[in-house]
Parts: C-alpha cells; sequence; structure tokens
C-alpha cells in the first residue's frame, strides 16, 4: 500500500512536469550550493543556477520514501494555492538528484524556491529595534496578520509561525495557567487593547485573523502593507554585512523587513 502511494506521488510529480504545469530544473546546473539550514524533514541549500547571479534556494528532504513523497506533492500543492501573494516565499519548481539518496534508484526530489538571505524576524530585531517607529511596528504587525489571514482564506493554517524554533514547555504550562507579559511601557492602548483580546482565556473570544488586520489597519490608516523605509532599508543592509561574515544563519523562512516581509508556507491543510 505504501508503495502505491509513492508511485502514486511521483506519477503525479512527473505528469504535472511534463505537462509544464512545472517547471522542471536540471540539477547539474546548480552550482555554489551551500547548506544554510537543517529541519526535522530535510534540509535547504542556496544555489546559483546557469549563468545567473540570483541565488536559488534548494529544499531537500531525508529518507525519500512514501511518506516524504506525500509530503513533497502537498507542499507543492499549497505553494501552487498561495502563489498569488507577493509575501509568501515563492516556489519556482522542482529538480531531481541522486546525490543524497545513492541507496535508491529512485529520483529524489527537491523544491526550487525563492532565497531569502535576510536571516530571521528575531535576529533583524535585534539590531534595529530602537530605530523602529510604532508606525513601523505597526507595518510590521499587519504584513505578518495580512498574511496568516490571506492562508486562513485558503483554508490553510500555519503550524510552525515563529522568529526561531524556541519551544519552553514550562513557559507554555504558565501560559495555560494564565501568565501573561507585562505590557510595554508606551505601547499604545489600542494596540495592547487588541493583544489582550488575542491572549483571552476563551478561544471564542478571542478576534479571528480578519479581524485582526481590520484592526491594526484601522489604528492607523496611513500604513501600506509593502513599502519599506530607507531608514528601516539601510539598517537592513548593515545587518546584512554582519551576518555575511557569521555561520549562524539558520533559516530561509523569514519573516519582517528582512526580505519585504516573506512567509514560508510550511503548513497543514485542515479540510
Amino acid at each position: 500500500m505504501s508503495n502505491n502511494i509513492e508511485i502514486e506521488g511521483i506519477n503525479w510529480i512527473e505528469e504535472a512536469i511534463s505537462k509544464k504545469h512545472i517547471k522542471y530544473y536540471e540539477y547539474e546546473y546548480f552550482y555554489n550550493i551551500k547548506e544554510i539550514g537543517t529541519g526535522g524533514f530535510g534540509k535547504v541549500c542556496r544555489a546559483k543556477w546557469k549563468h545567473s547571479n540570483k541565488y536559488l534556494a534548494l529544499k531537500s528532504f531525508y529518507n525519500f520514501n512514501d511518506a516524504t513523497v506525500k509530503e513533497v506533492v502537498h507542499e507543492i500543492k499549497l505553494h501552487r494555492e498561495v502563489d498569488f501573494h507577493d509575501n509568501i516565499i515563492r516556489f519556482y519548481g522542482i529538480t531531481a538528484s541522486n546525490q543524497e539518496n545513492e541507496n535508491s534508484q529512485s529520483k529524489n526530489y527537491l523544491l526550487v524556491m525563492e532565497y531569502a538571505d535576510g536571516g530571521t524576524l528575531k535576529d533583524y530585531l535585534k539590531v534595529a529595534f530602537d530605530i523602529l517607529t510604532w508606525d513601523d511596528k505597526f507595518n510590521l504587525a499587519l504584513q505578518l496578520a495580512y498574511v496568516l489571514s490571506c492562508l486562513h482564506d485558503e483554508g490553510i493554517v500555519h503550524r510552525d509561525l515563529h522568529s526561531d524554533e524556541q519551544y519552553d514547555i514550562d513557559l507554555a504550562l504558565e501560559i495555560s495557567q494564565g501568565l501573561r507579559e507585562t505590557i510595554v511601557p508606551n505601547t499604545p492602548v489600542e494596540y495592547s487593547n487588541l493583544y489582550i483580546e488575542c491572549w483571552d482565556n476563551d478561544p471564542d473570544n478571542r478576534p479571528t485573523i480578519s479581524q485582526v488586520v481590520d484592526k491594526l489597519k484601522s489604528m492607523n490608516p496611513t500604513i501600506n502593507v509593502s513599502p519599506i523605509d530607507q531608514q528601516a532599508v539601510d539598517t537592513f543592509q548593515t545587518f546584512s554585512k554582519l551576518q555575511s561574515n557569521s555561520n549562524s544563519i539558520k533559516s530561509v523562512n523569514t519573516t519582517g523587513y528582512c526580505y519585504e516581509c516573506k512567509i514560508g508556507t510550511d503548513v497543514d491543510k485542515q479540510k
């Protein structure tokens, strides 16, 4: 049964490629390949394509079996559903290599995606937080909420929305028992009221993500969800130079000013 699932998934991928629904990239034309991150399912490398100076991201998967094939097909379908949104990491196509699956005769598919080199939102805030105005903070909050709203409109729930992969079980238990953070001094009242609503103990009393977007817009109607002010750009350029001299890059799916508030689509779909 599991073998049938793998064959079915591979056939779906091959048919999509043959009908040009998905662009296929010949793996041999990628060069300057460098690993930039790892996760539970696989790893991400950056690479240049043919004679282009532009980096692409190659997302590979460990243990390429029926479960992995199913995951690849699932992720491709999700990317195709949300490809209309500028704030979501772009899916470009697929490639295949036997290098990471040398003991198997089957292809090892890799997703070819937009490469976002700005680091994590958490790292950016460490550098730029002191220069961010409340308009900047509202803008960041609105863009994050806006893209989540678009995902929800497509019936998609994001499962890994965080600035870094950190989880504190003790803190989670304390939060479930009523612990809440202290409101930061000088926070606009309408903003603190909004996130107080979002952490209500009763989920039915919490606003929907669409309502959050509307409330954020009403707080500052002049906010546009895409422009980045020059001061933020200058800070990001400084941040990028600092990070280019570091080997600590852990994430390619990043949110924030760091690369036009993109968000990765590592998601689960609820039927």
